[in-house]
């Protein structure tokens, strides 16, 4: 995953704000322009792509884990399936 999307999911997972914003979003445009608004260096393409992989579980423990900065799998269980603002960006793809 582009580092600049895990700086994104990053600030999404520490603002409750802008996670209950991308919870909101329903449409992949406007998921991906709040998204870029807030984060630069990444295409629409690769953020896509990120959430897509988030939304089908393609994401390991270690990559979820390195994506809350080291958080054990307990801590992050909830980012890949079942909650999270990562989960959250990746229900509007």
């Amino acid at each position: 995953m582009n580092e600049k999307i895990k700086l994104f999911l990053e600030k999404a997972e520490k603002d409750e704000a802008l996670a209950a914003k991308l919870s909101a979003i329903k449409d992949p445009d406007e998921a991906y322009a709040l998204a870029a608004s807030l984060q630069d260096g990444f295409t629409k393409e690769e953020f896509v792509a990120a959430m897509e992989g988030i939304r089908n579980g393609d994401l390991t423990a270690d990559d979820l884990g390195k994506l809350a900065g080291g958080a054990n799998e307990t801590a992050i269980s909830g980012l890949s399936v079942t909650g999270g603002a990562a989960a959250a960006g990746a229900a509007a793809i």
